[in-house]
């Protein structure tokens, strides 16, 4: 019979693994960071492991230490005190017979008792580390030791655990990690698949259509593909073989004639997937004399453009829609860069509003904007959190939300579901605002907050003012946080961590699942069981995931999109100069 190896990384793991499961976060995130080691689940034998390994590890060998002593006891002349690991053993029962038959009759009496009074009460019962699942509580091992001297029963005294679900995703996860890096299918970014220089910028679904992708990037990157439902791979005779997207025409969103140095530095899709805003940024005109001017263009689902907005100062860096989707805001430098632009477009009526910000300069600090209704927006950045309306055909500034001394303001998101605000600063600090202008804080994260986001509700749930609201950030700590917004407790519902700088998080369309993106690797969690990953990906060495200008860059420089499509089904993943396409099976 071969024997288990036992080494470090395998006794690191099983704390690890424990101190997750008994909710000691921080102590995990030392102990990893101490153990150097990225990502422990990716360990091979990571996916054998059970919930509460360890326990149960330790418990077989107080079993085994009991039938060590039992045997000594029973071929020595002399009857020595009974001692363990942890000191001596105190006897579990009278030794004497009679005492024992006293007890037994005790017993019966109190169980007649109890009967006459009503049903009976169960009995506490030491469980194997099965029937608390993945609850980040004191585990059994905390509670009172009932019967003998046993920290649990023997894992052979309980089955293993049938997995009950009520409705879907319901159940306690048991199965193992999947890994999704057989489920990918990569997009070209150029026409020549030979050229690998075009850098990613962003990439979205179409929150409507599942079957719509558009991305933008350097090298007059701007492309809309349309895929089609997964069929066999037409070389697969087997019916369980990997399935793979098939990808109908691929439509440009920029003119042929622009240049290949034009960047299109952003899009932006309406709520409900009519329309797509595409900015671009063409670079010095021949001669390096000039800039040539910024410009967005409007594209309807089908790839048609059907409006155009020019004379923008580059770059644009900043594209929202409001909830009513008939208007979109851009952000621009005004000036020379001495100032900034807000522009209001009506592509539909080929019209725009502009408001000036003439002492603020995006070089110095950058500016983010949030929609809160169809004809008001907030823009946040440094110590600036200013309201604006659109009123017939000017936008007016409104309240402005006081911050903190010396508060460094960078990130906005609006919840319209509980018309609370979100906003970030560089200090790795969360505020949310109400609408009377009364903010409370979380302190989120050890240095700069990557992505925040809401999670999504269906429509038609209703929302009462005690509901919890969850919010997920991520940063360059490399942990994953969820908050719930309303609550007065300043700790985190649930956080993660993996390993480095997490660059992007995202949930699905309908909250049920949260991915977090490093340039390395993604995790895919169930929302309300975040203890493990239900899936993770994890990139190769294939040419184009570095970045262009080095091989050998680091990866702060990467460039980093992720975005679900609108069934949570697909999840579009995109670093420096490759798009994957991952498949993502519930």
């Amino acid at each position: 019979m071969t024997k288990e190896r036992l080494d470090s990384n395998r006794i690191n793991y099983l704390i690890w693994r424990y101190l997750l499961e008994a909710d000691y976060r921080e102590t995990a995130a030392r102990l990893q960071k101490e153990w150097n080691v990225q990502d422990p689940q990716q360990l091979p034998f990571a996916p054998h492991v059970t919930h509460h390994a360890l326990v149960a590890v330790l418990n077989r060998g107080l079993l085994y230490n009991l039938q060590e002593r039992d045997l000594e006891q029973s071929t020595g002349d002399v009857a020595a005190p009974a001692s363990g690991f942890f000191g001596p053993l105190m006897p579990a029962s009278p030794a004497a017979d009679e005492d024992f038959e006293n007890a037994r009759k005790r017993q019966i009496d109190n169980d007649q008792t109890q009967n006459q009074g009503g049903p009976p009460v169960k009995k506490a019962r030491l469980s194997n580390g099965y029937e608390n699942g993945f609850e980040p509580t004191p585990m059994d091992v905390d509670d009172d030791q009932i019967g003998d001297e046993n920290a649990y029963p023997s894992p052979e005294q309980l089955p293993s655990p049938v997995i009950v679900t009520v409705g879907p995703e319901q159940g306690t996860q048991v199965d193992k990690v999947h890994e999704l890096s057989t489920e990918t299918t990569f997009l070209e970014l150029s026409d020549d698949p030979s050229s690998k220089n075009a850098v990613l910028l962003q990439c979205e679904f179409n929150p409507q259509d599942p079957t719509i992708l558009a991305a933008a990037g350097t090298d007059a990157l701007a492309r809309m593909w349309t895929l089609s439902r997964t069929i066999p791979d037409s070389a697969s005779e087997s019916p369980r073989s990997p399935r793979k997207p098939v990808f109908a025409s691929t439509h440009n969103l920029l003119d042929e004639s622009v240049p290949t140095t034009t960047t299109a530095t952003g899009l932006s899709w309406s709520s409900d997937g009519t329309y797509l805003a595409v900015s671009s940024e063409p670079q010095e005109d021949g001669d390096g004399s000039a800039k040539v001017e910024a410009k967005v263009e409007f594209w309807d689902k089908n790839a048609q453009s059907f409006a155009e907005f020019n004379s923008f100062e580059s770059p644009i860096v900043c594209l929202r829609w409001n909830l009513a989707n008939s208007a979109c805001l851009a952000i621009s430098p005004q000036d020379e860069n001495r100032g900034t632009l807000l522009t209001v477009m009506v592509p539909n009526m080929t019209k725009s509003l502009s408001y000036s910000l003439p002492n603020h300069s995006l070089d110095q600090q950058m500016l983010d904007a949030t929609w809160t209704g169809p004809d008001e927006f907030f823009i946040c950045g440094g110590n600036i959190l200013l309201a604006f309306s659109c009123d017939g055909d000017s936008i007016s500034p409104g309240r402005k939300y006081e911050t903190r001394e010396g508060d460094t303001l960078d990130k906005i998101a609006y919840d319209s579901r509980s018309r609370l605000l979100a906003t970030t600063n560089e200090s790795g600090i969360i505020d949310i605002w109400d609408q009377s202008g009364q903010s409370r804080s979380f302190n989120a994260h050890q240095g700069h907050i990557t992505s925040l986001v809401w999670q999504p509700m269906p429509v038609p749930v209703a929302i009462a003012d005690d509901m919890e609201r969850l919010l997920a950030s991520c940063g360059e700590d490399g942990a994953i946080s969820i908050w719930n917004a309303r609550s007065v407790d300043s700790k985190p519902k649930c956080s993660m961590t993996m390993g480095s700088a997490v660059q992007a998080v995202s949930f699905t369309p309908d909250g049920a699942f949260l991915a977090g993106a490093t340039s390395q690797r993604v995790c895919i969690w169930k929302s309300d069981d975040v203890h493990l990953p239900r899936a993770t990906w994890t990139r190769g060495d294939e040419v184009g995931w570095q970045t262009p200008q080095s091989q050998h860059s680091s990866t702060d420089d990467d460039q980093l999109s992720m975005c679900w499509d609108a069934n949570g089904q697909k999840l579009a993943y995109g670093v420096n100069s490759r798009l994957a396409v991952i498949n993502f099976r519930r």
